[in-house]
């Protein structure tokens, strides 16, 4: 796949994602997911930006480097974290009908990430370490639309973590 057709795909997945973001918070029926889904479509748009940008940085240079890209979420571990704070409050939130939102939406991030994981093993040195950010940023919002799914599906976990136990 040429520079030009990999930068093409990851924005038909980045835009398709950014979509489904904003659709799932516009049909959202309480305020929680409501922002849940406005701040992931948010940084999913950054994203569409910047590989844009960097398309036109590899059209009018012929080279690739991986700065600027950044996430409007908070590093991993601070996430994890500030979930692991808030999880009462997140427990009392209602499903909201949400379900089926959540599940595309990580469907959606799994086959971006596969996609990116995919390129890094393949592209040149620079275009692979913007791929790589990509990949670790989405890898980043499976985790959190899949903690969300556990959450609202009340299978017990809560990133990926067993939280209880039917016969508890």
């Amino acid at each position: 796949m040429s520079i030009e057709e990999t930068f093409a795909t990851a924005l038909a997945y980045e835009t398709k994602i950014r979509d489904q973001y904003v659709e799932a918070a516009r049909a959202a029926l309480i305020p929680e997911a409501r922002a849940f889904y406005e701040i992931l479509g948010r940084d999913e748009d950054s994203h569409v930006a910047y590989i844009k940008h960097k398309l036109e940085q590899w059209h009018s240079t012929g080279s690739i480097d991986a700065s600027g890209l950044t996430s409007l979420l908070p590093p991993a571990a601070d996430l994890r974290a500030a979930i692991s704070r808030a999880e009462a409050s997140f427990s009392a939130i209602p499903e909201g009908g949400q379900l089926a939102a959540l599940q595309n939406a990580l469907r959606a991030e799994e086959e971006t990430s596969a996609f990116y994981r995919s390129m890094v093993g393949t592209l040149p040195d620079g275009a692979r370490q913007v791929f790589a950010r990509l990949l670790e940023i989405e890898d980043g919002h499976s985790a959190i639309v899949r903690a969300e799914l556990d959450l609202v599906s009340k299978t017990g976990h809560w990133f990926d973590v067993r939280e209880f136990d039917m016969e508890e």
